[in-house]
């Protein structure tokens, strides 16, 4: 059994701690198509040292094309894959579908990973994604040991797992807050981070503020943790334990790569739970934590996943004031821990969180540069701080010099063996190996004589073969032919090893041995990216509903809609009844995450079900169960994440008849791709958008103290209100998934003429929380601006004019139709 420990890199210093501390593998951004712009990442001619660096190494580099990319940027993102392909990086990380269709189509020896950004959650999603030719699947951190174990025992992808590091409040891939805030997106690599600022829980029913004890940072989770119960995440055979951190400073990679080695090494060795000392754990959590959690992989969920104090590292608790002086700025402390110059501190009083920089420290008036557990200690401190105060160490200068030099002062060690022949009238040979099969047979220039005076000693040229300073390679073993009283020049032997360790290194940097492309016949092959065959566009505009529950579905039924979107699994049935005595088309609208159980009962029930009209898949779990059916129709919701049109090309190879597009694009985005397209594509026009999705509830939390399926959602309507004031929507699924919405509806009514002239003929408006009369109301609005303009006519009328300024008092985005994304 193989396993990876794959390191997080963000810059070519913390290459080489990844390297230099055991990882088996790196993963890594370029400047392009990375969903971690803001880290330093690599440029071209840093990509080809960091390979050749890795490979020399017996090290793999993946590397993160895990952005949404647009039709005007494909052209770029193939000259830039065909130079990762050239320069023999080992895989491509991706999220969005139109990638890995291009990366299929023109690089089909390119190994595919599906990054966690891509949302698979469930064992079907895996399974498509086997069939597509994926090589391996990263899983939602929000799965469980039993799920993953369930997954990996039925599929022949490598699974890879997240063990250590930040994680995200939503579903990666799934979360439009920052974009939707603030126009930075996580899909394109820019994300804000808005999970990591105050919220407060709101009861919108009746304005009021529910009661809080533990903290303001209502969605920021705590680090993942799984060092010392790594055995239990071995146990379901995964290929890959994946830390996170690209963005973090190379000593952190340095420090938790090092941790992880030594477990996974005492697991291979001894099949049980590792046994961590207590400095790794202490360095390991000195380095960086905003407190850790064994994470939903290990089982724990609720508060024991979140850091509601502080958003950002916390260090370690190493004591407690015990005076102020406020006339010198110094502060008293009795410490519990070690403190040394130049260690970062935070002292937390009442509701401030103020650090520093140890310049000095203080005993008895003496200046030290170190003080021990148990001492009382004086630091100047500029900011005021309360008796009884707890203090922080947030950066330890000795830990941070002990893990530089980890991969400064030493590299590492390859075994090699050879065989040298000294044999007179011949040119002198040298062979070497390596464990992974590498072998080199060099000859010298020269003819060996004999000795006029000083024989060669074998002695001497072992001495000088295993002088390999400068490289990663350590002579284990040399076999030395060499006849009597011969003669060979010392420069000669040097030579000879230089020459077999280029051409090794060679050998080793192609590990995939991959005829390179032609980038000129590549270029030219770019030209024609897409079918031209396009879908015979129709004139005809056709409007999709989705809605919640009963009452909303019996209120547009009296309207002209073409088909209905119905999410309420538990009264489908009821509502298949309903819609086809009105003779409308409905939809069985999924849920964005479902999990394998439920999928199958799913699965099930629609078998029973011989009236539904199709079904709108929000996942590649539910895409793959439906292909055995084929009399319904399948249309794909926004959280496919469609920015191109490859994504489309992907989605049509698996039957899909409709798609809706990413609620990311703009109009301009929007009519290019309908444009090439021959399948039909939906736009959603208005409505509450979902910012993120979350197996984490704030409501179960703070109203029901944690309880499961507590219901409290269902009685009253609860929100998260901003530093601003502005409030976002919960709303809860049946599995007790909860969605923030957008504080301001999608409304796009006044631009009807824009989205029809742009060629959209399929709109979808979308109900939430809205009752019946909102619902008339909205779709009378909506229908009658969409025929007033295919008539030609503007659209003014009085209902439509009232609409749009109860709309626009109540608040309004036009989302990124006319903006766009970062």
């Amino acid at each position: 059994m193989s396993i990876e420990l794959l390191a997080p890199v963000g810059s070519f210093e913390a290459l080489k701690a990844a390297v230099q501390n055991g990882a088996d593998a790196v993963y890594l951004g370029g400047k392009l198509f990375s969903a971690r712009q803001y880290a330093k990442n690599f440029d071209d001619d840093e990509l080809i040292e960091a390979v050749n660096y890795c490979h020399i190494r017996g090290v793999k580099v993946f590397v993160t094309v895990n952005t949404l990319v647009s039709n005007k940027e494909l052209v770029e993102l193939g000259k830039y894959l065909a130079f990762l392909y050239n320069i023999d990086v080992d895989a491509i990380i991706v999220q969005d579908l139109g990638v890995a269709k291009f990366i299929r189509e023109y690089f089909p020896n390119f190994e595919l990973h599906a990054s966690t950004q891509m949302f698979v959650h469930n064992f079907e999603g895996v399974k498509l994604l086997e069939a597509m030719g994926f090589k391996r699947v990263v899983l939602a951190r929000e799965m469980s040991k039993e799920e993953i174990f369930k997954v990996k025992k039925n599929t022949q992808l490598d699974i890879e797992v997240f063990v250590h590091g930040a994680l995200c409040i939503s579903y990666s891939g799934q979360c439009l807050m920052s974009s939707m805030i603030g126009g930075r997106s996580g899909n394109r690599g820019r994300c804000a981070q808005p999970c990591r600022k105050q919220y407060t829980l709101i009861d919108m029913d009746r304005g009021k503020k529910i009661k809080n004890n533990l903290g303001d940072y209502l969605l920021s989770p705590r680090d993942l943790n799984t060092l010392e119960n790594l055995n239990e995440i071995l146990d379901t055979g995964i290929k890959s334990l994946k830390i996170e951190g690209r963005m973090k400073r190379p000593e952190y990679v340095a420090t938790v790569v090092k941790a992880y080695r030594k477990a996974i090494d005492q697991y291979m060795l001894y099949k049980s739970r590792p046994q961590i000392d207590s400095k790794t754990l202490k360095d390991v959590k000195q380095m960086f934590n905003r407190r850790f959690t064994k994470g939903y992989i290990l089982g724990e969920v609720g508060k024991n996943i979140m850091s509601f104090e502080k958003p950002s590292n916390r260090g370690i608790k190493i004591g407690k004031v015990i005076d102020y002086d406020k006339n010198k700025k110094r502060v008293k402390i009795k410490l519990e821990d070690y403190l040394s110059k130049g260690d970062g501190l935070e002292i937390w009083s009442k509701d401030n969180h103020k650090g520093a920089i140890v310049e000095n420290i203080f005993q008895k008036g003496q200046k030290k540069n170190t003080a021990n557990p148990g001492e009382v200690i004086e630091i100047n401190f500029k900011h005021s701080v309360f008796k009884d105060s707890f203090v922080y160490k947030t950066s330890d200068v000795a830990l941070l010099k002990e893990a530089k030099e980890s991969y400064e002062r030493k590299d590492k060690n390859i075994p090699l063996y050879g065989k040298f022949k000294g044999k007179l009238g011949s040119k002198i040979e040298l062979c070497i190996w390596d464990e992974d099969g590498n072998y080199i047979h060099e000859k010298g220039d020269i003819v060996v004589q004999k000795a006029l005076k000083t024989a060669t000693k074998k002695e001497r040229i072992y001495e000088q073969i295993s002088k390999l300073g400068k490289t990663p390679y350590q002579l284990k073993k040399l076999e030395i032919e060499l006849d009597e009283s011969v003669a060979i020049p010392i420069g000669e032997i040097n030579g000879l090893r230089r020459k077999a360790i280029e051409r090794l290194n060679k050998l080793r940097q192609n590990h995939n041995n991959r005829k390179l492309i032609d980038l000129e016949r590549f270029q030219k092959k770019m030209e024609s990216l897409f079918n031209n065959k396009k879908l015979e566009k129709t004139k005809d505009v056709r409007i999709s509903v989705s809605v919640n529950n009963i009452k909303q579905l019996k209120a547009v039924l009296n309207f002209d809609i073409d088909r209905i979107y119905y999410s309420d699994f538990s009264t489908i049935e009821e509502a298949l009844k309903i819609a086809k005595t009105y003779n409308k088309s409905l939809f069985l609208a999924f849920s964005r995450i479902t999990e394998d159980e439920e999928l199958k009962s799913i699965k099930k029930k629609i078998n029973m079900l011989t009236n539904m009209d199709g079904i709108l898949a929000s996942n590649l779990g539910v895409l793959n169960i439906m292909k055995d059916f084929k009399n319904l129709n399948i249309v794909t919701d926004f959280s496919f994440n469609v920015f191109n049109n490859g994504a489309i090309e992907f989605l049509k190879d698996m039957n899909v008849d409709e798609i809706t597009l990413s609620l990311e694009l703009t109009l301009k985005q929007i009519r290019e791709i309908i444009k090439r397209a021959d399948t039909l594509c939906e736009v959603i026009i208005h409505g509450s958008l979902p910012l993120m999705i979350s197996k984490y509830c704030p409501v179960s939390t703070f109203v029901s103290d944690g309880k499961k399926h507590c219901g409290a959602c269902k009685k009253t309507q609860f929100g998260l209100k901003d530093q601003l004031g502005i409030v976002f929507p919960i709303i809860s699924d049946e599995n007790c998934k909860i969605q923030i919405l957008n504080a301001q509806k999608l409304c796009l009514i006044e631009h009807i003429k824009e989205l029809i002239d742009s060629k959209i003929t399929n709109f979808r408006i979308q109900f939430m929380l809205e009752d019946e009369e909102e619902v008339k109301n909205t779709l009378k609005a909506y229908l009658e601006a969409i025929e007033n303009t295919l008539k030609g006519k503007r659209i003014e009328s009085k209902t439509i004019k009232s609409f749009i300024n109860k709309m626009k008092e109540e608040g309004i985005t036009k989302g990124h139709f006319f903006r766009g994304v970062m």
